[in-house]
């Protein structure tokens, strides 16, 4: 197994970082778009695990997260086109990974935020991917979504794009922890597992607060999400805990599978983990999750993994 750092250009010279996770031989790839204040390197141990079970793992930071972000633009997507931005930075990814194993499968993972920037990716470019993964998702909820653009559009124009709002922290994650009151810390509504919980606080590059200009930008993105317009034969699979607050304790998450099924999807599914809260990745049934998440891997021509495994070792070999 190696680990290779990669850097691509985006179209307004943004430099998108990220980590291929590469087996001895793969039999599929699996393209990973983290959540809101987190950052790809939250995900390198599933990715070990899954190179260990021959899947191949690229990981990226979004725009506005990671370590290699400006303190100053830490929970920023751009100045303009925030949306369109960081969904085309995510094809960008898909495109280089299929370029790097031609002929796997790929599939993508989004997480809460990153869910959304993968359906609005799927939709846009649906020859990019040959499964959607969707974890702690929820509905396209037009008249909340329509509410919640006008009051931080209001803010974003009052303060301008960059300003760090109390009141929005109150209304989205305040809101989600305040139902696991008593509340030991400020994150307890993403696992039950207080490890997990306390490894988020101490890291520096999560919890993070996000500004007006990027919420706004991300609820006009989840406007613009319609599964009428996906391609029919996209396997998709929707999974979450049941008392996750972003997928409305389930039942957001299971009308957004219905209304996915009912724009005429061939092959959707929806797993729900009793219990679990927002990550699921980093939950007490952590090992149930990755085997899940395994199991919708699907298997490659054998002798076209090979042939990938002979071309990763000839670069190595060159270099």
């Amino acid at each position: 197994m190696h680990e290779h750092p990669f850097t691509l250009t985006s179209q307004d010279e943004h430099s998108i970082r990220g980590t291929v996770f590469q087996p001895a031989t793969p039999n599929s790839v699996l393209v990973i778009a983290h959540g809101m204040a987190e950052h790809a390197g939250r995900y390198s141990e599933f990715a070990r695990w899954l190179n260990a079970r021959s899947i191949a793992v690229v990981t990226y930071d979004h725009r506005g997260h990671g370590a290699a972000t400006p303190e100053q633009d830490r929970g920023h997507y751009s100045d303009s086109h925030g949306w369109a931005k960081v969904t085309d930075d995510l094809h960008r990814v898909l495109c280089h990974s299929r370029a790097l194993f031609p002929g796997l499968p790929v599939l993508l993972l989004g997480h809460s935020m990153g869910s959304f920037i993968a359906q609005s990716c799927a939709q846009q470019h649906p020859e990019a991917l040959d499964v959607l993964v969707l974890s702690a998702t929820n509905r396209i909820h037009r008249p909340h979504l329509l509410v919640s653009r006008l009051i931080i559009g209001g803010l974003s124009q009052l303060y301008g794009g960059r300003h760090i709002s109390p009141l929005i922290a109150r209304m989205t994650f305040g809101k989600f922890n305040r139902l696991f009151r008593p509340n030991r810390t400020d994150c307890d509504w993403l696992s039950r597992d207080p490890a997990q919980v306390d490894a988020y606080v101490a890291d520096p590059l999560c919890g993070f607060a996000c500004n007006t200009g990027l919420w706004h930008d991300f609820i006009r993105g989840m406007l613009t999400i319609n599964p009428t317009r996906w391609r029919k034969d996209l396997p998709v699979h929707l999974f979450a805990g049941t008392d996750d607050p972003v997928g409305e304790m389930g039942k957001g998450i299971t009308r957004h599978f219905q209304a996915i099924r009912d724009a005429g999807v061939e092959r959707v599914s929806l797993r729900l983990f009793e219990g679990g809260r927002h990550e699921m990745l980093n939950e007490t049934n952590a090992e149930e999750v990755r085997e899940f998440i395994l199991s919708l891997c699907p298997p490659a021509d054998k002798k076209k993994a090979a042939e990938i495994s002979g071309l990763f070792l000839a670069e190595e070999r060159i270099s």
